[in-house]
């Protein structure tokens, strides 16, 4: 008996070589896949090599989020724009509602009035121009300003935080551990530009729409740019993939989507 157990042993599936190359390779297929997603760091990460790259290089704005190496906004100067994107959007229900706004209007002018002027050429970033510019939705360049460049664009020009390509910029910043802001409103049908960035460790925005979603890594003081269209009415959950800290499982914030002038807010 002892014998027969003996040899069924050495017969079985979990010890036959073919098994074990099996869930070997799927185990490291699966790890390449979540590192391909951003919701799991990569070999440099491990090994501590992560910072090697220039600054930027991860982040992507101008490129797509294809990682291009671009020169970004600091921690504190990102902080600072999402600051103003919040107080200029925040609606009467405390909801971040980026949409056209017209300029000169009080609210604007007082937005505009807390941005330091000497952040001016250091939030320079892709074609250029002050943060506030781009908050504001004015020229960010002498050439979009003269001729019929981007005097010629009026719907860049006469409402703020929309760019020529009607492309609406959405700030969020994350740290331990929320999100800011952590409730949006967005209309369906329209592009949106997502700029992140973690302050403090590398965190993950994870972007369900229904069944699918978007997993985005985001790494420490590197803005990350993604473009996206929600195309359906409906709530949507945005939560860390990456593991941060003890209140990683609370790093939560909501995108909820409404058709254009659903709303009056």
């Amino acid at each position: 008996m002892k014998e027969e157990k003996c040899m069924a042993s050495k017969f079985h599936l979990t010890t036959r070589r073919g098994f074990v190359a099996a869930m070997g390779f799927g185990g490291v297929s699966l790890y390449a896949l979540w590192v391909a997603y951003g919701a799991a760091p990569g070999p440099l990460s491990l090994l501590g090599l992560h910072d090697a790259h220039g600054k930027g290089e991860e982040a992507g704005y101008g490129g797509n989020g294809h990682g291009a190496p671009v020169e970004g906004p600091t921690t504190d100067e990102f902080r600072q724009m999402t600051a103003a994107f919040v107080e200029r959007y925040r609606v009467s229900d405390g909801v971040i509602y980026p949409r056209p706004l017209p300029l000169g209007t009080p609210h604007e002018r007082m937005i505009a009035a807390d941005i330091p002027a000497e952040m001016g050429q250091a939030l320079a970033i892709a074609k250029g121009g002050s943060g506030a510019d781009r908050i504001a939705g004015r020229p960010t360049s002498d050439h979009d300003a003269h001729g019929g460049h981007g005097a010629g664009s009026a719907d860049a020009s006469q409402h703020a935080g929309i760019h020529e390509d009607g492309v609406r910029d959405v700030y969020l910043l994350a740290e331990k551990w929320s999100y800011e802001p952590a409730h949006l409103r967005l209309d369906a049908g329209v592009p949106y530009r997502f700029r992140m960035m973690a302050a403090d460790v590398s965190h993950g925005a994870s972007i369900q729409f229904g069944r699918g979603g978007r997993m985005i890594r985001l790494r420490p003081n590197a803005e990350t740019a993604r473009e996206m269209t929600f195309t359906k009415p409906g709530n949507y959950l945005i939560y860390c993939t990456i593991y941060c800290g003890e209140g990683h499982d609370r790093m939560q914030a909501r995108i909820e989507v409404v058709r254009p002038g659903e709303t009056n807010s």
